[in-house]
């Protein structure tokens, strides 16, 4: 890295994208006062910017989104960048979530989010139970069809045994009308305690909040939402694309309903996973291995198809046009939400090319940017972004601003967005989601030190690959094999839906509690998934990620009943080259597909037969530390002082919130990162204590003594030497408040 750019970041062009704040459009617009704010912007360091129409109740933008005026303001923004060599990018959507144009997409009910109702009608031996049966597909039984191959066969009902769960045969119990055109009664009586599921294909009217649910696995409704949206901005500014705007953002598109559907659905999971889906829908909501694998395939292909039909459609469109797609979704914090809004959360990332996460509150700790940093990273993409400081309130201080900076890089985002930029504090437009840190915020006139500091850190971050030691698996599908789905809620609230489940809440919680508490002992880590494992592959003794050169020392597996089989495929290459894999609590005994079941058994077998095999219960987590230690390598550790962090939040309750509000979550302690660029390790230190700490530091390293990078006043000095050790030094490091320093030293 170029000292004099560390020292003064601010003109470095290639840093502009280290922050793209959002530029709230909150009033009437005119271009004089563009300009002028604009203007600031440049003069405090920050050369991009999302403009973001807001409505707040009213209480926002004033003019139609979109229209003349809306692309005149627009035009000047693009003219003032072009001028200035500065960068923008488009926030896609009014509010959010994006996919609507403005509520406009969903006018045309094909393109609203379809879902299942599945109603439990328990049903006491002896006493009878009638409804009208119909197809899913609407169509009534025995009604001619014009070909065979068009008759549907999953009924709207279905009865299983209480006790059992097997279930009827529907045919016996179907009641005939005189005419064919007629829906015929269904009739069932048992001299056992019997369930009767009524299923029911919905979508919300316009004017009740079906205005912006729009579906996300409908393909067609995605390339309503780009005719409607990008292609607008293309027909006006074409030579502005790849040149001056250089992204679309997409925000928080999720799942409203628990149970997604659409017209093609049961052809599309047949085709993917070879069964009918219909006659099994009940067990959407059942117990049960049947139903639970049942329940996996379905999700699995839900998450195919909004990672097809949504990103990898707005994705084609945006490489086509020459720009990037920047999005966020929802509930990235657990495997509760991560399945409730998008199915498979960490899959979404594969056709965006800066995975973003979004961060609520003041708080910090939290897995949702990790998460999303991981999902990057799977996909071999070494930018992210994360939309921050909203619901920070107007007494958000600049130190917490610098502090909130650091952690996020740290959990590996490199593009800071700014929740946001106010155009207008006019009236009620104050209490959107506060503060704006731009010159209406208390520490305004020093935004140029933050944007120094952000600009420090992307550039110490970008360019190489995160060195992290241990590679886990996201057991996804496990948590799928025992979620049964709320179907009660949708979206907007505190204290949501509970998950029923006791092995999916362990499984939720000690997953948050094993990430956290690597993080807590400075034992960084990253995320393999069964989508991206195609991504990876042995090398010697280790798990290569082909796409940045990631290499990984161990392998956990935690509570993993279930487990793909191309992954339980990189498992057997790895034990047999000589790797180390932990099992928690669980050793597979399922693949993905169960037609697999077989080669996945002997797998595992093979792999218990070895040494390097740990099956560990998964709350011994200091045990588990242990075993990790025996095996990474380890090029930098503190030594003497503070060597870890206490995290106030480790895990959250078995229920869901949206959205995640982090206030009242904080760390304290010493955290460290690495991440290894142009032949050297630059180590990322970071006190969150309220009082500066003093470290002592033991680096391996063949060349010198490391260097002090300052991240706040970019200054570099050598490291101060306590001792050389045979590979490397023992150094102390001062650690200040709020804001991070690296150890440079060469590899």
């Amino acid at each position: 890295m170029d000292k004099k750019i560390w020292e003064n970041p601010t003109d470095a062009k290639f840093l502009d994208q280290s922050h793209v704040p959002f530029w709230f459009w909150n009033d009437k617009l005119e271009d004089e006062e563009l300009i002028r704010q604009m203007k600031l912007m440049t003069g405090a360091g920050v050369k991009g910017v999302d403009p973001h129409i807001r409505s707040f109740f009213g209480n926002g933008y004033i003019g139609r989104y979109l229209g003349d005026d809306y692309f005149s303001n627009i035009k000047t923004v693009i003219d003032y960048k072009m001028k200035y060599d500065e960068l923008l990018w488009i926030y896609d959507e009014v509010d959010w979530p994006s996919g609507t144009c403005s509520k406009t997409v969903t006018k045309d009910e094909r393109y609203r989010e379809y879902y299942l109702n599945i109603e439990r009608i328990f049903i006491p031996a002896g006493k009878k139970f009638r409804a009208q049966l119909s197809f899913l597909t609407g169509f009534f039984p025995f009604r001619k069809r014009d070909s065979e191959a068009d008759t549907p066969s999953g009924y709207n009902i279905a009865v299983i045994d209480a006790e059992t769960l097997e279930p009827y045969d529907n045919k016996r119990y179907i009641q005939s009308g005189s005419l064919s055109s007629f829906s015929p009664d269904y009739e069932f009586k048992s001299d056992r305690d019997a369930i009767a599921f009524v299923i029911q294909v919905h979508t919300n009217a316009y004017d009740q909040d079906g205005d912006n649910q729009v579906s996300y696995i409908n393909g067609e409704a995605t390339e309503e939402f780009i005719k409607l949206t990008y292609e607008k901005y293309y027909d006006r500014f074409p030579d502005a694309f790849g040149t001056t705007l250089k992204c679309f953002f997409n925000d928080e598109t999720r799942f409203a309903n628990a149970i997604q559907w659409t017209e093609d659905f049961p052809g599309e999971f047949r085709k993917r996973k070879g069964y009918d889906i219909l006659p099994k829908l009940y067990q959407l909501i059942t117990p049960g291995i049947e139903a639970g694998r049942t329940r996996c395939d379905y999700l699995d292909v839900i998450a195919a198809l909004y990672q097809e039909n949504f990103f990898g459609k707005i994705n084609k469109w945006c490489n086509d046009h020459k720009v990037g797609l920047s999005a966020h979704l929802l509930g990235e914090e657990t495997l509760h939400g991560q399945t409730r809004y998008s199915g498979d959360y960490l899959r979404q990332n594969k056709y965006i090319y800066i995975p973003a996460s979004d961060h609520l509150g003041k708080g910090i700790g939290s897995l949702n940017v990790k998460y999303t940093a991981c999902g990057a990273h799977s996909y071999g993409m070494d930018n992210t972004a994360i939309e921050i400081f909203a619901g920070t309130g107007w007494n958000f201080t600049f130190e917490e601003y610098i502090r909130m900076v650091t952690w996020a890089f740290q959990q590996g985002m490199k593009t800071i967005i700014n929740h946001g930029f106010f155009y207008s504090t006019r009236g009620e437009r104050v209490n959107d989601w506060p503060p704006s840190t731009f010159f209406q915020w208390q520490d305004w006139e020093r935004m140029k030190e933050a944007n120094a500091l952000t600009r420090r850190l992307h550039y110490a971050m970008t360019g190489g690959r995160p060195e992290a030691d241990i590679l886990i698996y996201n057991p996804i599908e496990s948590f799928w094999f025992h979620y049964i789905p709320n179907q009660h809620f949708t979206h907007g609230f505190s204290r949501g839906p509970l998950l029923e489940s006791e092995q999916a809440i362990k499984l939720d919680r000690e997953m948050q509690l094993l990430m956290n508490g690597l993080s807590s002992e400075n034992l960084d880590f990253d995320i393999i998934h069964k989508d991206a494992v195609e991504n990876f592959r042995v090398k010697g003794s280790r798990i290569c990620n082909k796409l940045n050169g990631q290499e990984f020392s161990i392998l956990i597996l935690p509570m993993c009943e279930i487990l793909p089989i191309e992954m339980a495929r990189l498992c057997n290459q790895y034990i047999d080259c000589g790797g180390v894999i932990v099992a928690l609590d669980s050793i597979p005994t399922m693949a993905m597909p169960a037609s697999c079941d077989s080669e996945l058994n002997d797998i595992f077998n093979n792999i218990k037969s070895t040494k390097r095999f740990i099956l560990l219960n998964v709350e011994n987590k200091n045990v588990l530390y242990d075993e990790i230690r025996k095996v990474i390598p380890v090029p930098v550790s503190i030594t003497a002082g503070t060597a870890k962090t206490i995290n106030t939040n480790p895990a959250y309750g078995p229920y869901l919130i949206d959205p995640y509000i982090h206030d009242g979550e904080d760390l304290s302690g010493v955290l460290f990162v690495r991440y290894l660029k142009e032949n050297r390790r630059n180590t990322l230190f970071m006190n969150y204590s309220d009082k500066p700490e003093a470290i002592e530091v033991g680096i391996k390293t063949p060349g010198e003594v490391p260097e002090v990078w300052n991240t706040f006043n970019g200054t570099i000095s050598k490291a101060e030497l306590i001792n050389k050790t045979s590979d490397g030094y023992i150094v102390k490091l001062e650690l200040p408040c709020n804001y991070g320093v690296f150890l440079i030293s060469e590899i």
